[in-house]
């Protein structure tokens, strides 16, 4: 997963690519490193799945914008547009199904 520091950077990459997945979290918290590993380690079965994420303290109007409002929070966004959220506690087997579907989808096109 690629680090970025402004919310003007995240747009980009949302804009940019087809599906993106972002991670805020925290700097002092340990869930968001085990949710960053478990997400880095799944979008190693996804290439079509751009990864990012960014801290709050970073970039804390990213939280204000995408109403992240606590950490960890993940975003899926497909052709720039929110399509699934998960805060706390992810469902893994969940967010993978959902991530199948998208590049299905988005394979059809």
């Amino acid at each position: 997963m690629q680090r970025l520091y402004q919310l003007s950077e995240i747009n980009q990459v949302i804009q940019e690519h087809a599906l993106v997945l972002l991670l805020i979290k925290t700097s002092q918290c340990g869930v968001c490193e085990s949710i960053q590993a478990k997400a880095e380690g799944l979008l190693g079965f996804h290439k079509k799945v751009k990864g990012i994420y960014v801290f709050m303290e970073d970039a804390p109007n990213t939280a204000a914008e995408y109403l992240a409002l606590s950490a960890p929070t993940l975003l899926l966004f497909c052709q720039g547009k929110e399509v699934y959220r998960e805060s706390r506690f992810v469902r893994f087997e969940e967010l993978e199904l959902v991530l199948h579907r998208y590049e299905e989808a988005l394979e059809e096109l």
